[in-house]
């Protein structure tokens, strides 16, 4: 009873933070711009080991789900394709966590007991402890976000800036009814203005803000996820346009999702997924916490989730037996690599379903000098969305290796 109370009291503690964010810290330009400091950094590095250690930790509480997700595809023979996510099969995983976790509680509960100060004891209950940290840290956040933004803000916000209330209450609102007064594209906009504006001072972070151009809305019926989050070439980073709800949310997929990585000045091509390009992406969202501290706090949560699986891929590879495939040509990935590489083992999948990796900058040079002749125009945009490049590194650096290929 007393460990429900404590998770009762973080939980309303959480809530009552993000509140506090949501409706009273709404970023804008009339702030002054951040300043970076090197213990953010540390703090970063600091915050993805601990996730990291806690993902290892709570590895015996995946064994379960993903036993049902093997039974699902190899009994069922119903295929595994990640991208295919909706909001539907978020619940249910949400509620599968929440099952699990009951189970594996109540198993551990049967074998040694109530919590105890036992080595025994507490081997048993620290994958456990690892899983509340992880639940509270990512699902929270995410069902804080989702209900937020089933709520009719812009009519909140017309009725709070019309009717006559008090000046202190107006001034305390004032910035949730100057964001939440706006349509969807007006807040994207203002969202990735006021991001840019904040990290000014940030020259790392600035930097690479600058290969995002803006958002995109696209309809809610296709999924997120996979690598299909965003356009390369143009610097757009997708989004639905309920999104637009929680304006942190929109910061942490800029942060993330920008297409910085597809720079080979920051990761060589081709690179792997899970084993590299989460790694960095996450490791500039925790260092940069401030500038969206509840997707900070998600991400911690979901690095607890997922950290096992570059553990998992690198050992294999030092193994000798490398089943994580790199990012495809079109910039998308297989999450589950594991079930990919079994289903292509026992012939489940068509060799023609399989994608050629992102290529390097020598083969997409010799394939442009190759099927491209002297004189036939070809534009930077043009090659960048070809090759699945930001068009801000073909322009700086690409279009210059071109010239010099074809004088050779």
């Amino acid at each position: 009873m007393a460990m429900c109370g404590i998770l009762a009291s973080i939980l309303v503690l959480l809530v009552g933070i993000e509140l506090i964010f949501y409706i009273f810290l709404i970023p804008g330009t009339s702030q002054k711009p951040f300043k970076a400091y090197p213990l953010e950094k540390l703090a970063g590095w600091a915050a993805y080991s601990i996730a990291y250690i806690l993902s290892l930790l709570r590895a015996p509480l995946g064994l379960l789900p993903y036993l049902t997700k093997l039974f699902i595809v190899f009994v069922l023979k119903i295929s595994y394709d990640s991208p295919r996510s909706t909001y539907f099969r978020e619940v249910i995983n949400m509620l599968g966590d929440f099952v699990n976790l009951g189970l594996s509680t109540l198993l551990v509960l049967i074998l040694v007991g109530p919590p105890a100060l036992h080595l025994v004891n507490c081997i048993l209950y620290l994958p456990i402890a690892a899983e509340i940290i992880r639940l509270v840290t990512e699902r929270v956040p995410i069902t804080f976000s989702a209900l937020w933004q089933l709520l009719p803000h812009k009519s909140f916000a017309t009725t709070l800036s019309s009717r006559p209330i008090p000046r202190i209450v107006k001034r305390y609102f004032a910035r949730y009814c100057h964001y939440y007064a706006l349509d969807d594209d007006a807040r994207a906009r203002y969202i990735l203005c006021a991001l840019k504006y904040l990290s000014s001072r940030d020259s790392d972070l600035s930097h690479r803000l600058s290969y995002i151009q803006a958002f995109r809305a696209i309809p809610l019926q296709y999924g997120l996820r996979s690598g299909k989050v965003r356009d390369v070439a143009k610097g757009e980073v997708f989004i639905h346009s309920s999104w637009t709800n929680d304006p942190w949310l929109l910061i942490g997929m800029a942060i993330r999702r920008a297409p910085w990585m597809f720079d080979p000045r920051y990761l060589r091509r081709p690179f792997y997924y899970m084993t590299e390009a989460n790694r960095l992406a996450t490791l500039l969202v925790l260092p940069h916490a401030r500038y969206s501290p509840p997707y900070a706090i998600f991400q911690f949560g979901h690095e607890i989730r997922v950290a096992r699986l570059h553990c998992f891929y690198a050992l294999l590879r030092w193994l000798g037996i490398d089943i994580e495939k790199k990012v495809g040509v079109d910039g998308t990935f297989q999450f589950d690599q594991l079930i990919c590489w079994l289903e292509h083992r026992f012939g489940k999948t068509k060799a023609a379903a399989e994608q050629r990796p992102l290529c390097s900058d020598e083969e997409a040079i010799a394939d442009i000098l190759h099927n491209h002749p002297v004189g036939e125009s070809l534009t930077a945009l043009g090659i960048a969305e070809r090759y699945t490049y930001p068009l801000k590194y073909v322009e700086e650096v690409l279009i210059q290796q071109l010239k010099t290929g074809r004088e050779v």
